[in-house]
């Protein structure tokens, strides 16, 4: 099959400019946030014109609210797969452990940006409504922990938020803190091995955590 012989620079010019405002102003607010990110730079690094920006986004509080956006519907999407898949609590667990691991791992800015926003207070997501809940994926939960409460097999206390809290939690630190962690404690939390051994204990700990005892 014959490859691509297009320059980076060309292969990008030829994506749509809302979504190369997009990719430019994800990269550029993650790794220097709101903040140090100016609209020029955004538009230097797309490559096109900046009344773009104003055109499709109005600002750029209105176009890193929507880089925010799509950054939770990229993950939404595949937690509502995921859910949809299981058939068990236990095998819903083992999936969106795994999920939580893979998605974090292939979406270095999605980690960076949720940084960014708890460094300045959620500043960014005053103006955001609805577009940033967690509520399908909290109402799916509820519906499992109800299902399982009701067969004698979950703890009948479970709360869906407190639970998606933990979750989302024990994945993120190894991405949020891979750095620090892995010189503190002689080991890579980016190599495959560990982020194996991480899903397993993740979902070990989540298991053992809210199924009733025998």
């Amino acid at each position: 099959m014959p490859t691509s012989t297009r320059s980076p620079a060309k292969r990008k010019r030829s994506l749509p400019v809302r979504e190369r405002l997009l990719r430019a102003a994800t990269k550029l607010f993650a790794r220097s946030g709101f903040d140090g990110t100016t609209v020029d730079e955004v538009v230097d690094t797309a490559g096109v014109n900046k009344r773009m920006v104003y055109h499709y986004f109005g600002n750029k509080e209105q176009l890193y609210q929507e880089v925010l956006a799509e950054a939770y519907r990229s993950l939404e999407v595949l937690e509502t797969e995921t859910l949809a898949d299981g058939k068990d609590i236990d095998s819903i667990t083992a999936h969106i452990v795994r999920m939580y691991f893979d998605f974090l791992a292939g979406h270095p800015e999605f980690v960076r940006l949720l940084l960014w926003e708890n460094l300045n207070d959620g500043r960014g997501l005053d103006n955001a409504g609805d577009r940033l809940t967690k509520d399908p994926m909290v109402n799916a939960l509820e519906k499992l922990l109800q299902k399982g409460i009701a067969e004698g097999r979950i703890r009948p206390d479970m709360d869906a938020r407190h639970l998606l809290i933990s979750l989302i939690g024990l994945c993120m630190v190894y991405r949020s803190n891979r750095y620090t962690l892995s010189r503190a404690l002689h080991m890579d939390l980016g190599s495959p091995r560990v982020l194996d051994d991480g899903v397993r204990h993740v979902t070990r700990l989540l298991l053992e955590g809210i199924k009733s005892p025998k």
